[in-house]
Parts: structure tokens; sequence; C-alpha cells
């Protein structure tokens, strides 16, 4: 008799379903997310463009002429890394910067959470640079995050700036 009620009892005990294994992150690895910003400049026309990739759970998508990246409703973004390249065409090096930008439109807010500089790229070459935030910064519902670039060809022989951010959701 006490058989089928021991059973009975571990078996209400049980979590219904197991939960997924968490990262070193401490979340699941699905919510994992990488954004890769670029804005890129037609060096005939001068028009820039902006291009945008997410990586999420082993999927990756890509739009060319993208609007900034908003993160989703509902969700939080906490991002921990970022990394900024920069392209420079033939003929002399020239400085870059690169800004990473907050932005909320129903708030008015704007405003920079990284700052990459590069004092002298290379000809034909491209220079690249990192940043890392142990605990991360937080990015609520809404607001969009953007690349912002200091100079495009004439003006300068950038073509292309990217910066590409790791986080995860919460």
């Amino acid at each position: 008799m006490l058989k089928p009620l021991a059973l009975a009892t571990l078996l209400l005990c049980a979590p219904a379903s197991a939960q997924a294994p968490t990262t070193h992150l401490g979340v699941p690895a699905s919510e994992l997310v990488a954004l890769d910003l670029a804005v890129r400049c037609d060096l005939n026309t001068g028009a820039e463009t902006l291009d945008q990739g997410v990586y999420q759970n082993g999927t990756w998508s890509f739009q060319s002429g993208a609007k900034p990246f908003r993160v989703p409703k509902g969700r939080t973004l906490i991002i921990t890394d970022a990394q900024a390249w920069v392209l420079h065409e033939p003929g002399t090096g020239t400085p870059a910067s690169l800004e990473l930008l907050l932005e909320h439109s129903a708030s008015g807010y704007s405003g920079s959470m990284a700052l990459f500089t590069f004092a002298d790229i290379p000809a034909n070459a491209m220079g690249v640079k990192r940043q890392t935030w142990t605990s991360g910064f937080m990015v609520p519902e809404g607001m969009t995050v953007r690349i912002w670039a200091q100079q495009f060809y004439p003006k300068s022989l950038m073509s292309m700036a990217r910066i590409v951010l790791h986080g995860y959701y919460l």
C-alpha cells in the first residue's frame, strides 16, 4: 500500500517540464543574440545604407537597407560586448570614429553607449576594436540600437563601418 502512495507522491512533486540547460551567462542558449549593425557608403553617389543582421537560436537573418534595430516588445536586451571595424579604400589612411547609439523616440532620449576611435587606418585596410562590459548593459523594449560613423567618402576614404554586438534577452 505504501508503494503506490510513494509513487503518486513522486509524480506530483516532479516538475512538469524540464528547463533548458543554461549557458555560462545563466540564460538558455536560445536567448543568446548577436547583432551586426553596419553602415556603408556607395563610392559613386555618396548614399549611405544601413544593414542589419540578427543571429539567434541558430538562425541568421539579414536586411539590407534596414532601419535601426529595435528591441522587441516584451523583451529586454543585455549587451555584453561589442566589436567594431571600419574599411578604408585605397589611398591615404585617415582617422575614424564610430558610436553605438541608443535611442528611445517616445521619450526623446538619445545617447552614446560606446565610442570606437581609430587613430589612423592604413589605406586599403581594416581597423578593429573591441569593448567588453563585465555586467553588460540593459536595453529595454522599444529602444533602438544603431551605429553612427563620423565621416564617409568623399570626406574620408572609409567606405564601411560595422559594430557586432553580443548579448542575450531576458
